[in-house]
């Protein structure tokens, strides 16, 4: 996509080479920012924008020294997550999986279930990681890739509990004619949104599936969002007496290792 150049007839050259500018540090911003991740190479965003390469690596630099943008160990570049979390975007889904990983051994380790990672998709929660406990019986109920119904299971429901208030009545309204297939209807969903944001995680013996129980908790990026949830999963009797309480404390521990760590990656990106 060529980038476009018209500026208004009689303004000072330094105006018109001002407009350009910016109108090209836009165009960048929108490529980079609507690109799967690793993100782009130089190559491939000055073809885009028909832009000469040295013109762009001199743009490039420029946005990486402010701290908008960011360059991998693969060439790649991609929207910084100080950059992204400064306008309450959520960070980018690779980066969350990153900061995850330990979180999610803890979880598998610790009640030796299953652990997953959730994040937010329009109407849905996505499932983008999974991790297998080692108890012979596992919760399996949900894949990588697989989506539900904001509010239909422990991590879906942490999502949506904790999402903006001026947001959530909407969302869950929203569910109504989405919820055919499941044993819960929007006025189950909306009791256990008051009861997790009471008790400050989520907790449902039975909800989605029989026999089932499923545990959760937001997380946040730190602009205070909640950008993601982990949540566990057993057969109920698994999650229940000394164990229940084993779960709760194993899912803070769990969300703050992944708080600090999206913290922690922000602070190494801004020193960089």
């Amino acid at each position: 996509m060529a980038v476009d150049n018209k500026v208004v007839a009689g303004e000072p050259d330094t105006q018109k080479d001002a407009l350009m500018g910016v109108g090209r540090a836009i165009a960048v911003l929108r490529l980079i920012g609507a690109a799967p991740e690793p993100g782009m190479r130089l190559r491939d965003i000055s073809e885009a924008l028909e832009l000469h390469k040295t013109s762009m690596s001199r743009m490039l630099t420029t946005l990486s020294s402010l701290g908008v943008i960011e360059r991998d160990r693969n060439r790649c570049f991609r929207v910084s997550d100080e950059f992204r979390t400064s306008f309450g975007t959520p960070l980018a889904t690779t980066r969350l999986r990153q900061a995850a990983r330990p979180a999610l051994s803890i979880l598998s380790e610790t009640l030796e279930d299953v652990a997953f990672l959730s994040v937010p998709n329009g109407l849905d929660s996505l499932c983008v990681a999974r991790y297998i406990g080692t108890y012979p019986i596992q919760a399996l109920s949900l894949n990588v890739g697989g989506r539900r119904p904001l509010g239909v299971g422990a991590g879906s429901l942490a999502l949506l509990a904790w999402a903006p208030d001026d947001e959530r009545d909407q969302l869950i309204e929203m569910q109504r004619p989405r919820l055919a297939n499941f044993r819960v209807g929007v006025e189950d969903i909306s009791a256990a949104v008051q009861e997790a944001q009471a008790q400050g995680f989520t907790d449902l013996p039975g909800f989605v599936i029989q026999g089932m129980t499923g545990m959760g908790i937001p997380v946040r990026d730190p602009s205070g969002m909640v950008v993601a949830a982990l949540s566990v999963a057993a057969i109920t009797d698994r999650l229940s007496g000394t164990r229940h309480e084993l779960a709760i404390r194993a899912l803070k521990e769990a969300a703050s290792d992944m708080e600090s760590r999206l913290i922690g990656r922000l602070g190494r990106d801004t020193s960089a």
